[in-house]
């Protein structure tokens, strides 16, 4: 080898241990090299299935693994447990392998199995669990809800309307996606219910124009959700008429 031919090989070799080098330290680009990225991983946290109509569950993510818990209609459910390979859910029952596409970031994934047969193996006929999920704010997690809740109906109670509709106006506007379908009528009743007795009969309507039993009715709901649904249904309805008949200025 010439002098010229081993100095230039000295050379490439001693850039290309400088740009390892530099890679760990994260400088690859001041040599020119391409940029070392880690592999992209799914953001660790609980999220809520966000697809509304009767569909409502989570999704937990955490130390390479996942959890999903779905409910859909009829009380049919879907439960998939498994561990996470880049960005890929994988869950097997022992027969077969089902492999769940898990895109997004900041605080939003969407899972897609391209509706394989080998992922609707873990759940009834009526469930699914594609679709969106997001991680609530602190104000909408489930304890958060329940405390807000309780704290509307207390003020209710003690007769402080304006506090009981602001606090479940507040409480619907912020969390209803959050919510699965039933929880979310049944706040909306009680804040129609609030409305009403401050006089606001008109108001009562429209927020109970927004739910299942008004918008559907409740005779073609599936059983199990006939069930689950038919206190809050009723009181929707009598509410309904109440504040109708107030508005049209019928006090009875």
């Amino acid at each position: 080898m010439s002098r010229l031919a081993w100095t230039r090989a000295w050379v490439r070799r001693a850039q290309g241990a400088a740009c390892v080098a530099a890679c760990v330290a994260g400088l690859c680009a001041v040599f020119g090299a391409s940029a070392v990225q880690a592999a992209p991983v799914v953001e660790a946290g609980d999220y809520i299935f966000v697809e509304g109509g009767s569909g409502h569950g989570s999704l937990s993510v955490k130390n390479g693994r996942f959890s999903i818990e779905t409910l859909g209609g009829n009380c049919h459910e879907c439960q998939v447990d498994g561990k996470i390979v880049g960005r890929t859910g994988v869950a097997t029952d022992g027969e077969t392998t089902c492999r769940i596409s898990m895109t997004g970031a900041n605080g939003q994934l969407k899972l897609d199995t391209g509706d394989s047969d080998a992922c609707r193996s873990f759940c009834g006929m009526r469930a699914d669990f594609q679709g969106e999920y997001r991680k609530p704010p602190e104000a909408c997690r489930d304890a958060a809800r329940a405390t807000r809740l309780k704290s509307a109906r207390a003020l209710y109670a003690k007769k402080d309307y304006a506090g009981a509709s602001a606090a479940l106006g507040s409480l619907v506007g912020e969390c209803q996606t959050f919510m699965n379908w039933i929880e979310r009528d049944s706040a909306r009743s009680d804040l129609a219910l609030a409305q009403y007795h401050l006089g606001q009969s008109a108001q009562c309507v429209a927020t109970l124009a927004q739910t299942v039993a008004i918008q559907n009715g409740t005779d073609e709901l599936p059983p199990c959700d006939a069930d689950n649904y038919r206190s809050v249904g009723k009181a929707i309805l009598f509410n309904e008429a109440m504040c109708r008949r107030a508005a049209a200025g019928d006090k009875r």
